[in-house]
């Protein structure tokens, strides 16, 4: 299968060579192996996704920020949240993204879908892309019009969600938001309680639910730990990748196309790695330009998000961390899968509106029956330090925040992450947006299915008292949510840097198939729709129209 030549050693090539083995890869990767004619090789820089860490559900805070299984990607101080940095996520492993995050299911508003198709995403409305996630799933809710059945991705309501989230509800309830029982099929306004992408109480990232099946496949070859330093193209036809295994540099090439799976960050660091993008950056670092492509890195946007905290009566997680309780959480997740270690930190959300004669929600909260602390030298919010006390917490991000920032090479080379510059509140709207969402926590707190259980003002205390107060709040403890996209979008307009079917425009055989396409940040989570995106690009790759797709999943 190898042929060493120089010190280059060959594999043998394939029709479709897949970079990134995240929450999208592996969709493409499963899906395009299911072609018994081509071969497909899928390479990933990370490890497998099989620990127990990964696999159960509370495991998360012990995955984020660590770098076994976090990129970590690096950023620049911001100037706009009183220079504070954070480090910016993405998952190192088999599953990526999936494999690391909170499992909360949420596809986003027909809104968000229908913007993209109205701005030049030609297909992409929601009722073109719903045939996708419904394919996608495997809801343990059974099969409607808006639910899937026997699809790869597990999704399930949650098993032992904590009693303060009925609360939440109900106080949600009490400010005119009201309870939602179902939020997938395009109406998110509202208050509900959140599905997780779980099976019988175990993580089901799409290294599980996609590709631990299609791995039996004799087409379809997965590399880890291999960390892709570039494309190679022929002219302008990407030809293959070449990548380091330890100290064994690797070619693999590709018959018919490049897929690139790498995420917000990972997918333009490595097109630009390989000469498509800002033709003049490039030339500073010595990079041969293939493709003058001036957006790619550009349009990062990333949910701005601030959390108010109560001291509460009732026990909640973080007031349940003696060792003899956490031994008591964790026999009761391995005989009955429930408890705290079972369920989603993020148990219940809102998506409303700051003031009213808004035409859509422009903050989305979340309901944790927890509570942790940004404070200026906390640059991952997994990592915060939790109270003692029982507390529970409401955060709230900006659901289309108007801030934008870049992801740009800090060197030619591959072992040299790049850079993230954002300042998340550059853009006052979005800084505004929060004032009115932390008012709004405010009264939902104060309401009376809410107040019984509050006991005392903890983040922040004393209670700001003026908008100006509230302003200051907002920028010392903003934080990002983990849903960074659109560095590589997609558009109808020559600027873009991927055409609708996710074709990188000025060269041939490449794509991109990750959140980094999406050219507006959805009005919620981003993952669920990160794997329609991958259902939706592998049929643009097997060359099936959006409207023959549709019309399969529907017999």
């Amino acid at each position: 299968m190898i042929d060493t030549r120089g010190d280059m050693l060959n594999l043998a090539g394939a029709d479709y060579v897949i970079v990134g083995g995240g929450s999208a890869g592996c969709v493409v990767a499963s899906r395009l192996s299911e072609d018994p004619s081509v071969s497909v090789v899928l390479i990933e820089a990370g490890g497998e996704a099989d620990s127990f860490l990964v696999r159960m559900p509370a495991g998360m805070s012990r995955l984020i920020g660590n770098a076994r299984y976090d990129w970590k990607y690096p950023s620049e101080a911001d100037p706009s949240i009183a220079g504070r940095r954070f480090i910016w996520s993405g998952g190192k492993l088999l599953g990526g993204g999936s494999s690391i995050n909170g499992q909360v299911y949420i596809r986003g508003s027909r809104a968000d879908f229908d913007h993209w198709a109205n701005a030049g995403c030609t297909g992409w409305s929601f009722d073109e892309c719903l045939p996708y996630f419904v394919r996608a799933e495997d809801f343990a809710g059974g099969a409607s019009r808006f639910h899937g059945r026997g699809g790869p991705l597990a999704v399930s309501r949650q098993r032992d969600p904590h009693p303060l989230s009925q609360a939440f509800l109900a106080a949600c309830a009490a400010q005119g938001l009201p309870t939602l029982d179902d939020y997938c099929g395009g109406d998110q306004s509202g208050a509900f309680l959140s599905l997780a992408t779980q099976r019988d109480g175990w993580r089901c990232s799409t290294a599980h639910g996609y590709l631990a099946s299609a791995r039996r496949r004799a087409n379809l070859t997965v590399l880890t730990n291999c960390v892709a330093e570039r494309i190679v193209f022929d002219g302008k036809r990407a030809s293959g990748v070449e990548l380091r295994r330890g100290g064994e540099r690797l070619r693999v090439n590709a018959r018919r196309e490049v897929i690139v799976s790498a995420g917000a960050m990972g997918s333009p660091a490595l097109l630009m790695r390989s000469g498509v993008g800002p033709a003049a950056q490039l030339q500073r670092l010595g990079i041969a330009v293939v493709a003058d492509r001036a957006q790619v890195g550009q349009n990062l946007q990333e949910h701005v998000g601030v959390g108010l905290n109560k001291f509460v009566n009732v026990p909640t997680y973080n007031s349940q961390m003696a060792p003899w309780q956490i031994a008591g959480h964790f026999a009761n997740y391995l005989l009955r899968k429930r408890g705290p270690m079972a369920t989603p930190a993020v148990q219940a959300m809102a998506c409303a509106r700051t003031q009213p004669g808004l035409d859509e929600p422009d903050v989305q909260l979340h309901f944790l029956p927890l509570s942790y602390d940004i404070t200026p030298d906390v640059q991952c919010a997994a990592l915060a330090e939790m109270p003692r006390q029982p507390t529970a917490m409401i955060t709230a991000n900006v659901c289309h925040p108007f801030s934008r920032g870049s992801v740009r090479l800090q060197g030619p080379d591959a072992s040299a992450l790049p850079l993230v510059s954002h300042q998340l509140l550059g853009d006052t709207r979005d800084a505004d947006t929060l004032v009115g969402a932390c008012k709004l926590i405010e009264r939902i707190f104060a309401a009376p299915p809410m107040r019984r259980f509050v006991s005392g003002d903890r983040t922040p205390a004393p209670r700001p008292a003026s908008d100006a107060d509230w302003a200051h709040y907002v920028r010392e403890h903003a934080n990002v949510c983990y849903h960074p996209v659109g560095t590589c979008r997609m558009g109808g307009d020559d600027d873009a840097v991927l055409d609708p079917t996710l074709s990188v425009r000025g060269v041939s055989g490449l794509r991109v198939v990750d959140a980094s396409v999406m050219p507006r940040l959805l009005s919620a989570n981003t993952n669920a729709a990160a794997v329609m995106i991958g259902e939706r690009g592998s049929d643009f790759i097997r060359g099936r129209t959006p409207a023959r797709a549709a019309i399969l999943e529907v017999q």
